[in-house]
């Protein structure tokens, strides 16, 4: 993740020291919420470097992360925070004559951004597709949206016309009291969220006992390893393996991403 300037910088170096002849272009993600409040400043900082304004002829594509941020500050809060992120970068390269592609790394459940494909393009910002889009099919959904001839025409369809739709008819820019409605509703809700998975005692007990965590984490499957440090269990728990063991379990799948949402309404 792209955490400040030099982490792109440092992939760039790395290409340079490596002797690679040809150009692979760096794109920037931004994930956790820091990160995603952060994105303008750091791209800001890249664009005002001359050589790297060379290097991406003016063409920049950002990658904007779903599973860890839902993770990190629970559904409404990343939501609120990914279309910030995606309105500021728009804004920014308008402003310096950059041409933005935005990459969506949505994952197939809920709490790591899945949704209906038609109408999560409509909710982006503004102009934000107006060079089109990159998204990831990952895993089990590779084969339910593209697994047929029939069904992979379909999605392209859907892909095809909420680009259409958005450009012809672009959404309208949220309003004032708007902004002020959701800053609130994404504080209180990321507040309660992370009082449940990170403060609360008895919530690793529960999720390993309610959850096929640790058996799951046993097996040979999957891209990446059920969690990346056996210490500060909560944060280094990956994303996909905590959808996993949440749609295992008895209760609704998505609850663990959606805590604090009905709270911060009625608080609201």
């Amino acid at each position: 993740m792209a955490r400040s300037a030099s982490d792109v910088l440092a992939v760039h170096l790395l290409l340079k020291e490596a002797g690679v002849p040809y150009h692979i272009p760096v794109v920037p993600l931004f994930e956790t919420l820091d990160d995603l409040d952060a994105s303008e400043g750091v791209m800001r900082q890249l664009f005002n470097i001359g050589w790297y304004r060379g290097v991406i002829n003016n063409h920049q594509m950002v990658m904007i992360g779903y599973s860890d941020s839902a993770k990190d500050a629970g559904m409404m809060a990343a939501s609120w925070a990914q279309y910030r992120a995606q309105e500021a970068l728009v804004n920014l390269t308008e402003e310096l004559g950059i041409e933005l592609t935005l990459f969506h790394g949505r994952g197939g459940t809920i709490g790591r951004g899945g949704a209906p494909a038609h109408a999560a393009l409509l909710s982006q910002p503004p102009r934000s597709l107006k060079n089109g889009l990159r998204v990831t099919e990952q895993g089990e959904m590779i084969r339910f949206k593209l697994g047929l001839p029939e069904v992979a025409v379909e999605t392209f369809d859907l892909y095809a016309s909420a680009i259409l739709e958005a450009n012809l008819l672009p959404p309208p820019e949220p309003k004032a009291e708007w902004r002020t409605v959701m800053d609130e509703l994404s504080d209180t809700s990321c507040d309660i969220y992370r009082s449940v998975v990170r403060g609360d005692k008895d919530f690793v007990p529960y999720f390993r006992s309610a959850t096929p965590e640790q058996e799951l984490s046993k097996l040979p499957l999957g891209s990446r390893p059920a969690k990346r440090n056996p210490k500060w269990w909560r944060r280094k728990l990956t994303c996909h393996s905590m959808d996993f063991c949440l749609d295992a379990k008895p209760l609704n799948a998505t609850s663990m991403a959606w805590c604090g949402c009905g709270y911060s309404k009625n608080y609201g």
